[in-house]
């Protein structure tokens, strides 16, 4: 295992460097949310959303660096010494199964459920991330993530609207992944 403490340069601080990518995939769930909205408001409403989601995003990953870079009390990590060999691995994986969903979901004509799968595939690729970065925070990161892609099918089956779904699993899933980046900047 390899202890990994807190240096708070960006370019040496691994956890801030994981929130930071994490708050960009959040803003890219936040978009997904947004393209939910788009029946249902005005131009000038939608230009309005837009920009607002433009602020949160950006106001995370501001914040994640900042708080990444705060003195205090930060836990000491233990990280496998094949960490980064497990996160090839594991993110090889789950583009793999992103790409077979998308192809599949398409072939069925099932589009709608796209975004639930990828949520659950996202949701699925923190469990082993979680032991091999010791970031046990993973753990609820990836079961809030999959119940949010489980809700998001049984809303689809059930006759919800995909907008509406949209809107649920885009915002959620950047709630939970802006959550998470800020708890690993701020504790390692």
């Amino acid at each position: 295992m390899i202890n990994e403490s807190g240096s708070r340069k960006l370019s040496e601080n691994r956890p801030v460097q994981g929130a930071v990518i994490m708050s960009v995939f959040a803003s890219m769930w936040e978009i997904l949310g947004v393209s939910g909205l788009i029946p249902r408001v005005s131009a000038p409403a939608l230009f309005c959303i837009v920009a607002l989601a433009a602020a949160v995003a950006v106001t995370a990953v501001t914040l994640a660096i900042r708080f990444g870079a705060l003195p205090g009390q930060r836990r000491m990590r233990r990280v496998a010494p094949n960490s980064f060999r497990v996160f090839g691995q594991v993110n090889i994986g789950q583009t793999v199964a992103v790409v077979a969903a998308i192809l599949l979901l398409g072939r069925l004509g099932l589009w709608p459920y796209v975004p639930a799968a990828v949520c659950l595939i996202v949701g699925l690729h923190f469990l082993p991330l979680a032991r091999s970065f010791a970031q046990p925070q993973y753990w609820w990161t990836g079961a809030l993530l999959m119940a949010l892609a489980l809700a998001a099918v049984l809303m689809l089956a059930g006759g919800i609207d995909a907008a509406n779904v949209r809107v649920l699993l885009g915002f959620g899933a950047a709630a939970v992944l802006w959550v998470t980046a800020l708890h690993v900047a701020r504790r390692g």
